[in-house]
C-alpha cells in the first residue's frame, strides 16, 4: 500500500487568496526524518508561490513553511509524525 501525505500551503498565514496547490509526498519506507525534510521541501515550494508579492516576504514565507509543515505532520495518522509536528 502506498502511503501519501498531501502537503498544502497555509495560505492562511499570508494576507493572499487561498490557492488549491498542493504536493504529494510518499512516507512509504522512509523515516520519520525523511518524511520531515521531504515535507519541509514541499513547504518552501508551495509557499514560495504564495508569498510572492507580499510586503514582508521573508516573514511571510518562514511563518507560511513553519505553519504548513507543522500543520500537515499533525494532521498524519502516523503516532510519530505528529509528534515530529510539536
Amino acid at each position: 500500500m502506498i502511503r501519501l501525505i498531501t502537503v498544502a500551503a497555509a495560505a492562511a498565514l499570508v494576507a493572499l487568496p487561498a490557492s488549491a496547490q498542493s504536493i504529494r509526498v510518499s512516507t512509504a519506507g522512509k523515516s520519520v526524518e525523511q518524511i520531515r525534510l521531504e515535507v519541509l521541501k514541499a513547504a518552501k515550494s508551495l509557499c514560495a508561490r504564495e508569498t510572492v508579492g507580499a510586503s514582508f516576504p521573508a516573514d511571510e514565507m518562514r511563518a507560511c513553511v513553519k505553519g504548513t509543515v507543522r500543520t500537515t505532520l499533525a494532521q498524519s495518522s502516523d503516532p510519530a509524525l505528529q509528534f515530529a509536528s510539536r
